[in-house]
């Protein structure tokens, strides 16, 4: 057999779009002779081995059985139907606010078992498709001096851009006035949630981020 010209590590967030996006991609990859290992939420091991892949467990929040992971978002997005019905802006304070408080604890949950996976499949090549950093990623990056990418697979402004709408606004592309007032109130609102995850970069060896900010492009 002809040995793999790379080994490329998929890690999709946890949700079926960049999931099967991730797969897509890893299906290209394999064609072209690469060896692809996805890294996953424990939940989403079972898609990427369905597809044939190898597929390595990072815990991402407190590991639960499976009917009470189910059952905690069904009850987390059954408590914010409510606040779909407002607008972008009337969301930051609530919906917007309880997802980024939720991400930033999957940053500190990968931190526990992400470095020990990375050293133990010692990929060429780490694609990430989320909207926060794990530090772990850039770390093994750096000391192997391997590249690690960013994947987009929902929205291109989730890199900001101050010509485009702020991500999850809905403002349209020349409401300049309304791109300012939704980033000053998500900045807002955001802050201890942002100052939380500075905290946490700091203390693992990584710059911290301005305000607004979760991650960067590759």
């Amino acid at each position: 057999m002809r040995k793999p010209k790379k080994v490329i590590a998929l890690f999709p967030e946890a949700a079926f779009g960049p999931a099967l996006n991730s797969v897509g991609i890893g299906q290209a990859l394999e064609k072209l002779g690469h060896k692809v290992v996805f890294l996953s939420d424990p939940g989403f091991l079972d898609v990427y081995k369905g597809y044939g892949f190898e597929a390595h467990p990072v815990n991402l929040s407190e590991p639960l059985p499976p009917e009470e992971m189910a059952k905690f978002w069904v009850d987390f997005v059954n408590g914010h139907i409510p606040n779909f019905r407002k607008t972008p802006y009337d969301q930051i304070d609530n919906y917007v606010k309880g997802c980024w408080e939720m991400i930033v604890e999957t940053a500190r949950w990968a931190q526990k078992d992400l470095p020990g996976v990375l050293n133990a499949i010692k990929p060429d090549v780490v694609c990430v498709d989320n909207v926060i950093l794990f530090p772990a990623i850039k770390h093994y990056a750096r000391d192997n001096d391997k590249p690690w990418v960013r994947i987009i697979s929902c929205s291109e402004n989730e890199i900001e851009d101050p010509d485009i709408p702020p991500h999850l606004s809905g403002c349209s592309e020349k409401d300049r006035e309304g791109f300012a007032r939704y980033r000053d109130r998500f900045n807002e609102v955001i802050a201890p949630i942002h100052d939380n995850f500075n905290a946490f970069l700091k203390n693992v060896g990584e710059a911290e981020y301005p305000i607004g900010q979760f991650f960067e492009a590759s």
